[in-house]
C-alpha cells in the first residue's frame, strides 16, 4: 500500500488537480491518500471531504493552526497506527510544485537500492529546479553545504520535502523518539530534522532525481526567509547534540 501523506493549509486551488494527478499517477499501484487540514481559513477541508467521495481519501483535522511540523506529525502518527510494516509513505507538498508523476518512481527507487527513504532531489544527476528567484536558490544552497558539512549527511538535497519513506522506518523513528520529540523544528527545518533521525535510525537513503517548477505554486509563499534561517542554524546545532548523544549511545552499547 503505497500512503500518499498530504499536510493541507489554505490549498482549495489546488487540491482538485493535485488529487487528479496523484489518481493518475498510482492508477497501478495499491493507493491511498491521506490529508490533514491543519486549520485552514478557506475551503480546503470541504473540499477534501467532498474529493473523498470519489478518491481513495482519509480526510484528518486540525482545529486550529498548528503549522507544518505538527501537520506532519499527524500524518506520520497515522502511518504508525495504520500502516503495515512493509507499506509506504510518500511525504510531499500540497500547492503543485511536488509532480505526482514522481510517486511510482519514488517507490520504486526504494525497492531497486533496498533503501528505506527515497529522496526526489534537485540536486541529483538530472535534477533542477524551475521559477526560483537567484536569492532563494542561493540560501537553499548555503543552508544545504551547511547542514551536508556539520551534520556529515550522505544526502545532496536535505530540504526536499518529497519523499518516499518505508512503513517500517517511520515505526521505528516513532518508538525512538516518541509523540513528543519526533519533530523539534517549527519551520522547513522539519524535513532537514527527519530525514536526519530517519537516518539515525538506520534508514538507508538513496536520491533521484526530479524537477522542482516553483511557477506552478498558486497562492502566496509560506516560507519566511529570517525564520528559515535561524530555524536552520538552530536545528543543525541541536542534531549535531543529538548526533553526540547517538554516538555515546552507540558506543556504551558496544561495550
Amino acid at each position: 500500500m503505497i500512503n500518499v501523506l498530504l499536510p493541507c493549509y489554505n490549498e482549495e486551488l489546488n487540491l482538485k488537480e493535485l488529487v487528479a494527478e496523484i489518481s493518475k499517477a498510482c492508477k497501478d499501484l495499491n493507493y491511498r491518500i491521506v490529508a490533514v487540514d491543519d486549520g485552514s481559513v478557506d475551503r480546503t477541508y470541504s473540499l477534501l471531504c467532498s474529493l473523498s467521495e470519489a478518491f481513495p481519501l482519509v480526510v484528518l483535522k486540525h482545529e486550529k493552526n498548528k503549522g507544518l511540523h505538527e501537520a506532519l506529525k499527524t500524518l506520520l502518527l497515522w502511518v504508525h497506527d495504520n500502516a503495515e510494516e512493509s507499506d509506504y509513505a510518500i511525504t510531499m507538498d500540497s500547492d503543485l510544485t511536488h509532480d505526482p508523476k514522481y510517486i511510482p518512481s519514488l517507490v520504486s527507487s526504494c525497492e531497486k537500492n533496498e533503501a528505506q527513504v527515497a529522496v526526489a532531489s534537485r540536486y541529483a544527476n538530472g535534477g533542477m529546479q524551475l521559477g526560483v528567484s537567484k536569492y532563494r536558490t542561493l540560501l537553499s544552497k548555503g543552508l544545504r553545504i551547511f547542514a551536508k558539512i556539520e551534520l556529515t549527511l550522505p544526502v545532496e538535497d536535505v530540504s526536499s520535502g518529497y519523499r518516499c519513506i518505508q512503513a517500517s522506518s517511520i515505526k521505528k523513528l516513532i518508538e525512538a523518539y516518541g509523540d513528543k520529540d519526533l519533530i523539534e523544528a517549527r519551520g522547513f527545518d522539519v524535513q532537514l530534522e527527519l530525514l536526519y533521525k530517519l537516518y539515525l535510525c538506520g534508514a538507508k537513503i538513496t536520491e533521484m532525481p526530479f524537477t522542482l517548477d516553483y511557477s506552478l505554486k498558486r497562492g502566496k509563499s509560506k516560507l519566511k526567509v529570517r525564520r528559515t534561517i535561524f530555524g536552520y542554524l538552530n536545528t543543525v546545532s541541536r542534531l549535531k547534540h543529538l548526533q553526540t548523544n547517538s554516538v555515546s549511545w552507540k558506543s556504551a552499547e558496544s561495550h
